[in-house]
């Protein structure tokens, strides 16, 4: 009997959102967390926790550059990097 695919439609939703934060920062970004929810929110998106977790935290990509004070206290800043910018990295 044939193993059932590790990649359910599911999942792939879920890589497909997280792929599609990761692009708006690098065209939009730096950017706080809840800018990224504003946008997510204005594509007519979903907004769950763990493909923010995945987005933000497991792309090499996706770096914390500081944090600032919002609405409700502090939120992370994020911005798109091919190198760690903390590593003396560029832009």
């Amino acid at each position: 009997m044939a193993r059932p695919s590790r990649w359910s439609d599911e999942r792939k939703a879920n890589r497909e959102q997280a792929d599609w934060v990761v692009k708006w920062l690098r065209t939009n970004g730096p950017a706080t967390t809840v800018q990224i929810i504003e946008a997510l929110e204005q594509a007519g998106r979903g907004v769950h926790a763990h493909i923010l977790q995945r987005a933000l935290r497991r792309s090499p990509f996706v770096h914390k550059v500081g944090t600032e004070e919002g609405p409700r206290g502090s939120v992370s800043r994020w911005m798109f990097a091919v190198e760690d910018p903390s590593e003396g990295g560029g832009y």
